[in-house]
């Protein structure tokens, strides 16, 4: 027998804010990190594959990305 659905529930207004701040946030981190990111192609060498023409995965330093994680968590109220 299938699942009943759920209806869906509005975030509060506490979580929309944190939602957008952490959408600020994000913007900014790229912003100030996007020319130390590198683009490693080999990683997706499936012979024929146009993964690097359709797809940008770009790593930022470890201690940009801990950066990140430390300011997003303060930003959603974790410790």
């Amino acid at each position: 027998m299938p699942r009943p659905r759920r209806r869906p529930v509005r975030p509060s207004e506490a979580r929309v804010r944190r939602l957008q701040e952490l959408g600020e946030l994000h913007r900014e981190w790229v912003a100030g990190n996007a020319d130390a990111a590198g683009f490693r192609p080999e990683e997706h060498p499936t012979p024929g594959s146009d993964y690097n023409l359709h797809h940008v995965d770009l790593d930022a330093p470890p201690g940009a990305q801990d950066e990140f994680h430390r300011r997003a968590r303060q930003v959603m109220g974790l410790r």
